[in-house]
């Protein structure tokens, strides 16, 4: 087997993991809310949180406690227990997915992005490849959904937000939290040649929008990495 041969069963298998977790995930979410809705249909209701969730569980699942009937107790121990074994493969599948990370060569150039750790790599990894089927940098961003959609009318164009109904929204969501993260650390004294674009931007058109900006930065540096295989700087001032 070739290193080229290699590399891209390396690609594919972290692609793999990333689908797998993200509907570990989804399920996951998806029985807290039936759960949820199950106790509330007996008057029983839950606040948001796992750690909510599991104690209002064991709560109610326990002998002693009159909040649902007995009859329903038995089909809430299975559905909780479902969920927590849901939970440990998720765990265990995000373990695989960050081992799988640190072997992998495009991934570690992913990693040096500011903000960017082994969930996002391997998201941008997983959604880009190697780059070679997307034409540039613009293309990518469009392709993940972090463009800003044009109105016009009357020879006049308004900008109006991305479009959240295309490209990856689970992408887009680490994506936004690895900028958030990124602009609550910009420091007093700036070090990088990018952070003052950052403070000015965020004094500009506020939080949101700058994260949104660097969320677009950030996916057409990757294309290009990804692309031209090549090492990302972050050049100091």
């Amino acid at each position: 087997m070739t290193c080229w041969q290699v590399k891209a069963l390396s690609q594919q298998n972290i692609q793999a993991i990333q689908i797998s977790r993200k509907w570990f995930d989804r399920t996951i979410t998806s029985l807290g809310n039936h759960i949820r809705a199950l106790c509330f249909e007996y008057g029983a209701i839950i606040t948001l949180g796992k750690k909510s969730l599991g104690q209002a569980i064991t709560h109610f699942i326990s002998p002693e406690s009159t909040d649902l009937l007995e009859q329903i107790k038995p089909l809430l121990m299975i559905l909780w227990q479902q969920y927590q074994t849901t939970e440990e493969h998720y765990k265990a599948i995000t373990l695989q997915l960050q081992q799988w990370v640190t072997q992998s060569e495009p991934c570690k150039r992913l990693m040096k992005l500011e903000g960017v750790s082994h969930i996002g790599a391997a998201g941008l990894l997983a959604y880009l490849g190697d780059g070679q089927g997307v034409k540039n940098g613009r293309d990518a961003a469009v392709f993940v959904g972090v463009t800003l959609k044009q109105h016009g009318s009357g020879g006049k164009v308004v900008m109006i937000g991305i479009d959240k109904h295309c490209g990856d929204k689970y992408l887009r969501s680490i994506l936004y939290q690895v900028a958030l993260s990124v602009i609550s650390r910009l420091p007093v004294e700036v070090k990088t040649y990018k952070q003052p674009w950052l403070i000015n931007l965020v004094r500009r058109v506020g939080i949101k929008r700058a994260c949104v900006a660097l969320i677009n930065k950030t996916v057409r540096t990757a294309w290009a990495l990804l692309n031209y295989r090549t090492e990302y700087t972050n050049q100091i001032i």
